[in-house]
């Protein structure tokens, strides 16, 4: 590859890390500033944050500079613990994308059991679960089952699948289709419990009261119906060529073409990116808190550059 293709890879790569990085901070800054935040169903997002930090501090960088260099330089201790990083990051991610789903699950279908199911202790245990199922599956290719090692085609450091099949299988069904099974599972259950919902205010409640109610849960169906299609199809668009590459370097007698390699990897990338927008943005209380954080850095940034002076016109209309 020419120095020019290495630098474009390395600085969509970097942009890409920015923003997922920006994204999943402000997440954590305005839960913390904003008590109204700072409640059970939010310590998912912020796990989830939390993985996909991991993925921007440690995976995503390693990755541009290996890019830069186009070779592995940091020895083989390193890329054994790279790659160890690189598969917990990934499982973690999408195990919390699947305790989100079950989150949801409970909390529209089975709202009878909600409270005694996610007490603060519980959602803590929880998601320390995650953590643990994340560590466990992602061990055995220290132990011996599977290996790590260099993948030049994507310029970082991952399980060797050509030598490992029993594993990729593994991998795929246990840490892609089973997550996206219950992801999938889990909005349809919530779409059919909407649309019944929505039958039953039809059939029952009295036409004076039915407009009303009849629109808040048609609003409500169309929001969940909609997250439903952003949350599976970012899911399946960010990893699912991924995984297909996975199983092509094992049965596809030729390397993968670059483009092929580094795409599926900079997708499942930006699967971090997306997370924060699907899950927080699109609430109305995590939009506001948005908006106000980086209307103040906007702010103190301006106020802290000498160089950039208000305009007479400006002052008055601060004063104003």
């Amino acid at each position: 590859m020419s120095t020019t293709e290495l630098y474009l890879e390395a600085g969509i790569l970097t942009l890409i890390a920015i923003v997922s990085l920006t994204g999943n901070i402000s997440l954590y800054l305005i839960v913390f500033r904003s008590r109204s935040l700072q409640k059970v169903s939010n310590y998912f997002t912020l796990n989830l944050a939390l993985a996909d930090l991991l993925v921007s501090l440690v995976n995503m960088p390693v990755t541009v500079y290996t890019i830069i260099q186009n070779q592995w330089l940091l020895g083989e201790v390193a890329c054994q613990v790279f790659g160890f990083v690189n598969i917990l990051s990934f499982i973690s991610s999408v195990l919390s994308l699947a305790l989100i789903a079950i989150h949801r699950f409970f909390f529209i279908v089975h709202w009878k059991d909600y409270k005694r199911n996610f007490r603060p202790r519980r959602v803590q245990l929880y998601i320390l679960l995650t953590w643990l199922m994340a560590l466990v599956l992602s061990l055995p290719p220290l132990l011996g089952w599977a290996s790590f090692g260099y993948v030049s085609g994507k310029s970082y450091c991952f399980v060797l699948w050509r030598e490992n099949a029993s594993f990729a299988y593994f991998m795929v069904s246990v840490c892609f289709f089973g997550p996206l099974i219950t992801m999938g599972v889990c909005y349809t259950r919530i779409l059919c419990f909407t649309k019944k919902a929505r039958r039953k205010v039809k059939i029952e409640v009295p036409q004076f009261t039915r407009n009303d109610i009849f629109r808040n849960v048609s609003t409500e169906e169309s929001r969940i119906t909609n997250t439903l299609l952003i949350v599976l199809g970012t899911f399946i668009a960010c990893w699912l060529p991924f995984a297909t590459t996975m199983f092509l370097d094992i049965y596809y007698p030729h390397r993968l073409p670059r483009w092929i390699d580094m795409g599926s990897l900079m997708l499942g990338y930006m699967n971090s990116l997306c997370n924060p927008i699907i899950y927080s943005v699109r609430n109305t209380q995590f939009r506001k808190a948005f908006m106000e954080l980086y209307a103040l850095c906007g702010i103190k940034c301006f106020k802290r550059n000498p160089a950039v002076e208000p305009t007479a016109h400006a002052k008055q209309e601060t004063d104003e």
